[in-house]
């Protein structure tokens, strides 16, 4: 099959082993780069679509996926107008009248992966987090925050001339751990911290 919601949920509920796992996320990409990296699934799959890719090590095709501005994708719907992400791909019918609801959770589930993988927040434990950024495609830059009831964590990052350079903020009495993309990693107790490594763009 080439159908994306039938590729993409059995790779993210963990029902394949090794070999069958491979073929199928090999697959998956083949079908993303078929469709032009435009998303084929419905509500409950295409949550599954940027996480898997990232988990099988296909962070290029997952940024591919993400900066598609064709419909359907999430880019195209602010370069027609959007301030809020829409219940249907398409937002407005032939004559120019709204297609359902114009502020919607479903296709929204992007917002996770870009808050836990683009700008790496992660919780990771009762007074400890973990901070692992990635970048790809255009993106430049990235910032995010989280006010957890032991204060706010930040995470804020660029890229430019080579430098990967992260600012990270931890929140009194709390640890995280740190990875860059290349893979170091760090420990960092409350407090801002600055961090930076050479990538080549």
């Amino acid at each position: 099959t080439s159908r994306q919601a039938k590729l993409v949920r059995p790779l993210a509920l963990g029902l394949l082993d090794n070999d069958t796992k491979a073929r199928v996320e090999n697959r998956l990409e083949r079908a993303l780069a078929k469709n032009n990296w435009k998303i084929g699934t419905g509500f409950l799959s295409t949550p599954f679509i940027l996480p898997t890719l990232t988990a099988a090590g296909k962070l290029d095709a997952a940024f591919k996926v993400l900066e598609n501005e064709s419909c359907p994708g999430w880019l195209y719907e602010p370069k027609n107008g959007a301030t809020t992400i829409w219940e249907t791909w398409e937002g407005y019918d032939a004559k120019g009248h709204p297609k359902a609801s114009h502020n919607h959770y479903a296709f929204g589930a992007v917002c996770e992966w870009l808050f836990d993988t683009v700008t790496g927040i992660q919780v990771s434990g009762e007074n400890n987090f973990r901070i692992a950024p990635h970048f790809g495609g255009s993106l430049t830059q990235a910032s995010g925050s989280y006010r957890s009831i032991f204060g706010e964590i930040i995470s804020r990052w660029e890229r430019k001339d080579d430098i990967f350079r992260l600012e990270g903020k931890i929140p009194a009495n709390c640890s995280a751990t740190v990875v860059l993309p290349d893979g170091k990693t760090y420990h960092a107790e409350s407090g801002w911290h600055v961090y930076q490594s050479s990538h080549k763009l």
